[in-house]
């Protein structure tokens, strides 16, 4: 009798002391690109981004990642970044020209999307 109180007791405390893992707060961000505008000297591209932040709190430094296929195809381009910008809760807003670094001048349409942030 005792091994089976002391099996019960033992299986609560290990499932109280169970981590809960946490979204994270890039799960309710989403980014959309409102305009792109070719890359320039340097292959740094410019885009007026709208990110929209669904959480019940801000976040801060946004990680974007974006993939890009070369025109002539066959060569895939990826970015990973950090942007130094923050949203507040529940709302929407327009960030324009942000950088975009490292894209080949032949780089063809692509698509950005968040892969964390920072709760602020």
């Amino acid at each position: 009798m005792r091994m089976v109180i002391a099996s019960a007791l033992a299986a609560v405390l290990l499932g109280a002391a169970a981590p809960a893992f946490a979204a994270d707060p890039g799960d309710n961000v989403k980014i959309v690109i409102e305009k792109w505008r070719k890359p320039g000297t340097n292959n740094i591209g410019t885009a007026d981004i709208r990110v929209t932040n669904d959480n019940d709190f801000a976040v801060k430094d946004v990680r974007v990642k974006c993939d890009y296929m070369s025109k002539t195809g066959g060569r895939k381009i990826e970015t990973d970044q950090r942007l130094a910008l923050t949203v507040k809760a529940k709302t929407t807003k327009l960030f324009k020209k942000t950088k975009f670094p490292f894209i080949d001048q032949d780089a063809a349409e692509g698509s950005c999307k968040i892969t964390g942030a920072v709760q602020n």
